[in-house]
């Protein structure tokens, strides 16, 4: 059957349809096929995405002991370029520490002997490498540490013996060992290696120094020098024993003293009964005695030296006639 001839006016409302279908189905087609190109971009991202990998982790000091922190170096690659990210697990004794997930370890969670280790994982933010176990540092021991160095006494003078006072602190626990080397006026005192300086190594204005050095019997630690002490001057010091009786009518003591610092020596009496000398510089006491002075009499006896130092022998005497 012949198809009847369109006409004119509804031939171009064909057309007019015609063609809306026409771009439309371009329109969906590229869509499709943009669609699709995307789906293949990722694919084939995904399908050739590399994973990291680590190549060395080295953790410092090398030689650690309780009060280091360990940090960390890392060497790694990643194929494709990216930016690589890593995620931490310490260990010790072959155990993880738990909480301990960052690049460093800090300080005084460790003892003397424990060894530590790191497990490392690398990660590019798609995918994750395989971790990396590092080599074990083992914990050293700790130097001991002196806190302190005090010579006492703080005033002293040349009669007095001088003895280093210490106060320590070691990390581990170990018992601490000194050793002690003197100074005089900057001047070594090569064998004076002991806790105390013996009276008779100074005298009046030396400035005395100790330095003491620690050891645990495996390390030994840094050395601290004291503040120093400067002698003072030593009064003169009555070492003779006086009589406390009388015989007869002459009275006679010869005083003695000795003075630390070696300076002149004068003598006095404080106190004394009408008549009796002292020579001032020898000390040697004359009384010639009178019936009247019959009783007991305080005699203080004073030594002096040249800087004003002093002191005072005292003691009574009793004069008695028969």
């Amino acid at each position: 059957m012949p198809i009847p001839a369109l006409k004119k006016k509804d031939r171009g409302r064909l057309w007019l349809v015609i063609g809306k279908l026409t771009i439309f189905s371009s329109v969906l087609f590229l869509v499709a096929i943009s669609a699709c190109n995307r789906q293949k971009d990722a694919e084939l991202k995904s399908k050739t995405n590399s994973a990291p990998a680590i190549t060395s982790v080295t953790l410092l000091p090398e030689k650690p002991n309780k009060e280091s922190e360990l940090n960390l170096i890392i060497r790694s690659q990643d194929p494709d370029g990216d930016a690589v990210i890593y995620h931490y697990q310490w260990m010790k004794n072959d155990e993880e520490i738990i909480g301990e997930n960052k690049d460093t370890l800090k300080s005084g969670s460790l003892k003397k002997g424990d060894l530590i280790r790191v497990k490392v994982t690398p990660s590019d933010g798609k995918i994750d490498g395989k971790p990396f176990l590092s080599e074990p540092v083992k914990i050293l021991n700790s130097p001991p540490l002196i806190q302190e160095v005090r010579i006492e006494p703080k005033m002293a003078s040349a009669r007095d013996h001088l003895k280093a006072i210490v106060r320590s602190l070691d990390a581990d626990g170990d018992f601490v060992y000194y050793s002690y080397q003197w100074a005089r006026n900057g001047a070594l005192l090569d064998e004076e290696k002991a806790e105390t300086l013996e009276r008779t190594r100074f005298k009046k204005g030396d400035l005395i120094t100790v330095t003491v050095t620690p050891d645990d019997r495996e390390t030994r630690g840094l050395p601290r020098k004291s503040e120093p002490v400067i002698l003072s001057n030593s009064p003169p010091v009555i070492i003779s024993s006086p009589p406390t009786s009388t015989e007869g009518t002459a009275y006679a003591y010869n005083v003695k003293a000795n003075d630390p610092d070696n300076d002149p020596i004068l003598f006095s009496l404080k106190s004394a009964p009408k008549g009796m000398e002292v020579d001032k510089g020898t000390g040697f006491i004359r009384w010639q005695i009178r019936r009247e002075d019959k009783g007991p009499h305080l005699i203080e006896i004073e030594a002096s030296d040249n800087s004003g130092a002093k002191s005072v022998q005292r003691y009574t005497l009793k004069v008695e006639f028969r």
